[in-house]
């Protein structure tokens, strides 16, 4: 039976969604969830960045500055070892963080450092760590990008800097999510950095979106005329922006000792089909959520839609009379997959709502260099967070992939 202050604090956490909800004055909720997130013992952690995650857990780290051919400034980072480059590169409406709030024990990136490898955290064009241009330009002009911005000039930029500054003639490349999209992108559309890549370990790859599993994806295909009028007239460039607010919410709801924690795992399975809280490290919960997401511009969600929409993995459709400026073509160019040369390991998983399995199928066909196909059981129930972000991660993913880093190391 729930005590007097259970009660209590179930109302005002809920009043306090509301706020939320309809944009009200969230003062007073912001100063309540900070001090419920402050009693859960993870405050400091909330509150980092990703060199500060780094620094708590006496990991050696450096800020690097690139900058891209259209005048984009990314922050990367880097846990310099001495041994060969391997590139992390975060999903959609994520950043850097992603790769280290599980700590040393679950988080990839301390894995590889600790084992040796020289470890760069990419971060892309429109979050949190990537808000600078060169050039005053207008935010209409700044988030005019898709992800095939990102590949095309953010993924090159960052792999030449890297060659650049660790003298090796090669990186090694893990992405997840539309981490593996932008890499499609470059090998395809700027073929030359094939021979940049000494392997690519692509987790959850998103190409082709035919079969894709996710609830709402035929409401948004069905509204994508409007959304794209919404994003375009009245000015909703960004999407999903890092929010520090809606992160403390995020970071109180997912507590353990939440009374409306169902509110958490409602939303990530909606969002995400997670069937159990359990699956993501509860423990780690309010860390993980504090952080996600972290801001990408409309277009990018934009151009996910219209593949599913166009059942095809095509470039962005601007309508026909753009199309015909743009691409000499009233439909956009597909991206021509066959020109991935670089060796690709294909990591996906039978219940991921984004990256479907039949989807997946349809990748491999298309692709000329698979070393390795590799399909997660069902029976697992290993969803699409659960790659980076997972209880299971360790056995699942990360030991595979430094098994994959470890054994081109010895050639």
């Amino acid at each position: 039976m729930c005590s007097y202050n259970n009660i209590m604090d179930l109302s005002y956490e809920l009043l306090c969604i509301l706020f939320f909800i309809f944009n009200i004055n969230t003062a007073t909720c912001f100063s309540k969830f900070k001090t419920v997130t402050q009693s859960s013992g993870y405050s400091d952690s909330i509150f980092l960045d990703s060199l500060q995650l780094l620094q708590s857990y006496n990991y050696s780290s450096e800020k690097h500055v690139v900058v891209t051919e259209d005048g984009y400034k990314l922050n990367i980072f880097r846990i310099p070892r001495k041994g060969s480059p391997v590139l992390l590169v975060h999903g959609i409406g994520d950043s850097s963080d992603s790769w280290l709030v599980l700590g040393p024990k679950h988080s990839l990136a301390y894995q590889l450092a600790d084992a040796g490898f020289d470890v760069w955290l990419f971060n892309a064009r429109g979050n949190r760590y990537c808000k600078e241009h060169i050039k005053n330009i207008s935010q209409k002009l700044f988030w005019d990008f898709s992800y095939e911005e990102i590949g095309s000039y953010d993924l090159p930029a960052t792999v030449n800097y890297i060659l650049s500054e660790t003298r090796y003639s090669k990186v090694s490349y893990v992405g997840f999510s539309q981490g593996s999209t932008t890499f499609f992108v470059m090998c395809s559309m700027r073929p030359e950095f094939n021979k940049k890549i000494n392997h690519a370990i692509l987790l959850a790859p998103v190409a082709w979106l035919k079969h894709t599993k996710y609830p709402l994806i035929d409401f948004f295909s069905k509204s994508l005329n409007i959304l794209t009028w919404i994003a375009e007239t009245q000015q909703v460039y960004e999407a999903f922006p890092f929010n520090e607010k809606l992160n403390l919410y995020h970071a109180s709801v997912c507590d353990t000792l939440s009374p409306v924690r169902m509110l958490c795992e409602l939303e990530l399975f909606v969002n995400f089909g997670l069937q159990k809280l359990s699956n993501l490290l509860p423990e780690k919960l309010p860390v993980i959520t504090s952080h996600i997401p972290a801001g990408t511009s409309s277009k990018v969600f934009l151009h996910f839609i219209q593949g599913y929409s166009t059942q095809r993995f095509q470039r962005y459709d601007y309508g026909v009379s753009k199309n015909l400026e743009v691409y000499s073509s009233t439909f956009p160019p597909v991206y021509d997959v066959s020109l991935v040369s670089a060796p690709v390991t294909l990591v996906s998983s039978e219940v991921d709502w984004f990256s479907d399995v039949e989807d997946v199928s349809i990748l491999k066909r298309k692709l000329n260099s698979v070393a390795k196909s590799v399909h997660i059981n069902g029976s697992l129930q290993f969803t699409h967070l659960e790659f980076v972000y997972g209880a299971r991660v360790n056995s699942v993913i990360n030991k595979p992939v430094l098994n994959i880093l470890e054994g081109l190391r010895k050639k």
